[in-house]
């Protein structure tokens, strides 16, 4: 299964959603069956608050796991998710869409307040540490949802947003995540940084060069001096060994491999399998579950 973030919000009534400007929005979700897990992909960055049970979250480089109160900030890309509802059977989160423009905003205004000498994060997902302030705003935000809203209201919300932002920095625990806006300050997302991440969604090089806020022809260009290979043979080889990854170390089905690796189609994936590894998906994983001697 996968997900496009803000057209499945979009097109589910049952999500109350709060637009409180262009660019940014809350959402309420809940869940009330554990949900298996699940490929989405968004192209705004995002905050995702666990009001009630577990959350867990898979990136290109690692693996998180939410439970109440805790957060998670996610870069606009590709990640698995899948949730437990734990007391009275619920899944309950707040999620905050916020695009780049709204993020570049805050960050000049408080550059002040940012870590100096040029130093960037660009890890695709951040833990964030919540203080009392913070949880107090994140649980102050859902009477919203029930609450007709006219402009002044809105205005009210994105001052609180921003006040929350400025609480997320005050704290030494959530410096990850102020090197982040430091780095919308300087230079574009790096194409390694990008690719990794993003390796499994079925994207053209226009969107893939969007991801990495660069024009086509520089993202081809960039691209060459990273890897020297075309784009096309990258994403191959990279799903390949995603999936060849997948097959040593989890028991998942050999479709829900392919999935997950980036392949839309399991006989494709098998075909290139073979031809990459000169051996078919299950024959890999038997091989690999052998003993070594």
């Amino acid at each position: 299964m996968e997900h496009r973030l803000d057209t499945y919000f979009s097109q589910q009534d049952r999500f109350p959603r709060i637009a409180v400007a262009d660019g940014f929005q809350f959402i309420e979700y809940r869940s009330y069956e554990e949900a298996q897990r699940t490929r989405v992909w968004s192209e705004q960055n995002f905050i995702v608050l666990v009001l009630q049970g577990q959350k867990r979250i898979e990136t290109g480089t690692g693996r998180y796991e939410l439970g109440v109160d805790q957060a998670l900030f996610l870069r606009k890309g590709a990640y698995v998710m899948s949730e437990v509802p734990l007391e009275r059977g619920v899944f309950q989160s707040v999620l905050f869409f916020i695009d780049d423009a709204f993020m570049e905003r805050f960050a000049q205004r408080h550059s002040d307040l940012l870590p100096r000498h040029n130093r960037a994060s660009a890890a695709p997902a951040i833990a964030l540490q919540v203080s009392a302030p913070i949880a107090q705003f994140y649980h102050a935000v859902l009477p919203y949802f029930n609450t007709p809203l006219n402009e002044a209201r809105r205005r009210g919300l994105a001052l609180k947003f921003e006040e929350l932002l400025l609480n997320l920095i005050a704290l030494p625990e959530n410096e990850g995540f102020a090197l982040y806006l430091n780095g919308l300050l300087q230079d574009k997302p790096s194409i390694p940084s990008v690719m990794e991440q993003n390796f499994r969604l079925h994207l053209s090089l226009q969107g893939f060069a969007k991801l990495a806020q660069r024009s086509l022809s520089t993202f081809k260009r960039d691209f060459k001096a990273a890897y020297d290979i075309p784009p096309a043979q990258w994403l191959r080889e990279r799903r390949l060994k995603q999936a060849a990854h997948l097959l040593k170390h989890t028991e998942l089905p050999v479709t829900q491999i392919a999935l997950e690796s980036g392949f839309e189609d399991a006989s494709h994936f098998s075909h290139a399998f073979r031809n990459y590894f000169q051996c078919s998906p299950t024959d890999y994983r038997k091989r690999a579950a052998e003993p070594k001697h």
